[in-house]
């Protein structure tokens, strides 16, 4: 599969034949996963709209195929085209539909968006620290104010009785706390590794899903079914 890369990506740009491509870009390699500096040699003709190059990967030196699409029918002065990177990099993204959730406030989508561009340039003990205060935030926008100031193992047991939520999702919840406890305090014999950082990004994902999209998209369905049946 070809991954899109955004303009924002771009390190560097260039005009060729009326056209504004990409010189080099910043993005994570699809083969050790670390967010590099590819430099872009692209061949571009008058009459081209499809041209490709090959890029090493300036850590561990292996080759990434770019793909760049030019729009000839364009009205831009130069034109623009986007950019595709092939094979695409193992990165995670935010889940689809977490920023449709008017419960899921400004703050805690920074903080999320936080924790997954910490994940993806793999910095393991950071993630883990982050998870931990994305968990504190969720926990503290749910329980009233009498209980924030409660440590969160207590605010987890809590939970239940202000949100639905049953015997899985807690454990679940308590898994994140003590994975963010290893990244929270230094400890040489558990520092976070790959493995204990994507096995917290997952429950956190969980989690996010079951109190803030899943609602969400029970209710979009529900209104789509009332609709249908009011006709």
């Amino acid at each position: 599969m070809i991954q899109f890369i955004p303009k924002e990506a771009f390190a560097q740009t260039g005009i060729v034949e009326n056209t504004k491509i990409p010189a080099s870009v910043d993005w994570n390699c699809p083969h050790c996963g670390r967010k590099v500096n590819f430099n872009l040699q692209f061949s571009m003709t008058r009459h081209t709209s499809i041209t490709f190059c090959i890029s090493k990967c300036s850590g561990c030196r292996k080759e990434v195929t770019f793909i760049f699409l030019g729009f000839l029918k364009n009205t831009n002065s130069p034109k623009e085209g986007e950019l595709y990177i092939y094979p695409e990099p193992k990165i995670r993204k935010l889940l689809e539909g977490i920023g449709t959730s008017e419960n899921f406030n400004n703050g805690l989508l920074e903080s999320y968006k936080s924790l997954i561009n910490v994940y993806n340039v793999r910095e393991w003990t950071a993630t883990a620290v982050l998870c931990r205060r994305l968990l504190e935030g969720i926990t503290m926008q749910i329980l009233p104010d009498e209980k924030k100031k409660l440590p969160l193992s207590r605010q987890l047991q809590e939970l239940p009785n202000f949100i639905e939520l049953q015997k899985p999702i807690l454990t679940l919840a308590d898994a994140l706390r003590k994975g963010g406890n290893i990244g929270a305090h230094f400890d040489l014999e558990k520092i976070p590794n790959e493995n204990i950082a994507e096995l917290m990004m997952d429950l956190l994902d969980y989690l996010i899903e079951y109190i803030y999209i899943l609602p969400n998209r029970i209710n979009e369905l529900h209104q789509k079914i009332e609709e249908l049946a009011n006709k």
